[in-house]
């Protein structure tokens, strides 16, 4: 099979507008339209469980406090690319920006942007949300005038599945909770966080394969923090700068993805538009720089590793563009296509 429906993400606000459902030829690597899926308000991020068929989407409103966000999920064809509404349910505060499906998929972690919590949903067999629960609520600010408050972005399970990571843009700090599987509930960890640089704005984080490192990108400062994870037990081990000596732009980082063999990281820098390629020394968890190169589009937010490995999507924010990269297994290395995807607003990717 050499179709591989892709369902993106957008900031699309207008009427039937929301996630976008496209064809990627994994053969050629061309991208097909296949046209709007799902009616839904800034559905910026998307997440698939593909053993069952199941998409989940955050509806990312309410970010200057005037209402809950939201999280929705479908089940999906994935030949035909249709999606079909499962309901959704109040992130319990503003601006649902992030997710995470537990491996087993009976819970669904979230971060609200705007009201500073994070959470879990049980999650049906079914595919049907229940009630979101354990809210944890952060809070404190930081330097920069777009950290005035808590704004949590991302959640991530750690491989044990004890633990969940909340990295928190607003007030400069790692969150850790423990994860009780059972009963599906959070509660801080010992120590509740860790500090990073004033101003730096983390974003997002990610495991290596095996677990030992963790790898977080911050947005502000477009930097990645490289640390060394055992068992609840996080120390920093290295902080690596995307931008080159004396550049003058306003720093601001956005996507992470790893390969699937856990060999290389793929980061975009949203100040240069480019996506930058690392290495990860397996034995120390530290990265070298392997390559720069344009994203082929303007503000890339999103990039994401097809199941096969051999491609490399990215959403190109503000140029309405989904642009498409070969990926060389041995070296990591991305060559670029002539293939693209006009797409409103491009924000999250997720393979069926």
């Amino acid at each position: 099979m050499t179709q591989q429906t892709v369902f993106i993400g957008t900031q699309a606000t207008e009427a039937g507008q929301g996630i976008f459902a496209a064809r990627h030829d994994t053969a050629a690597g061309t991208l097909a339209p296949i046209g709007w899926a799902a009616e839904v308000e800034r559905p910026t991020w998307v997440t698939t469980d593909r053993g069952r068929s199941l998409l989940f989407a955050t509806s990312e409103v309410g970010n200057a406090g005037d209402r809950d966000g939201a999280v929705v999920s479908f089940r999906y064809d994935a030949k035909s690319g249709a999606l079909f509404g499962l309901g959704g349910r109040s992130s319990g505060g503003g601006g649902a920006t992030h997710l995470d499906l537990v491996p087993d998929g009976r819970a669904l972690f979230v971060c609200n942007f705007g009201g500073g919590q994070a959470g879990v949903f049980p999650v049906r067999s079914d595919g049907v949300l229940e009630p979101v629960r354990s809210l944890q609520r952060q809070e404190g600010s930081g330097p920069h005038r777009r950290q005035k408050s808590a704004h949590p972005h991302g959640v991530t399970l750690d491989p044990s599945g004890r633990f969940l990571l909340v990295p928190d843009m607003g007030t400069d700090k790692l969150y850790i909770y423990r994860f009780d599987a059972e009963g599906l509930a959070l509660e801080p960890a010992q120590p509740a966080f860790v500090d990073t640089g004033p101003g730096s704005g983390p974003r997002l984080i990610l495991f290596g394969n095996d677990g030992r490192f963790a790898y977080m990108l911050t947005e502000l400062s477009a930097e990645l923090y490289v640390y060394r994870w055992e068992d609840g037990a996080i120390q920093q081990v290295a902080v690596m700068s995307l931008d080159e000596a004396g550049a003058e732009h306003e720093p601001s980082a956005a996507a992470i993805a790893m390969s699937n063999d856990g060999r290389f990281l793929y980061l975009s820098n949203r100040g240069t538009h480019e996506i930058i390629v690392l290495a990860l020394d397996a034995q120390t968890g530290l990265p070298e720089m392997v390559q720069r190169i344009a994203a082929g589009g303007e503000r890339p937010w999103c990039a994401a590793i097809s199941p096969d490995g051999d491609w490399l999507l990215v959403a190109n924010q503000a140029s309405d563009l989904v642009t498409a990269f070969r990926i060389d297994p041995a070296t990591g290395m991305l060559t670029p296509t002539a293939a693209s995807l006009s797409v409103p607003a491009p924000t999250g990717i997720a393979f069926a």
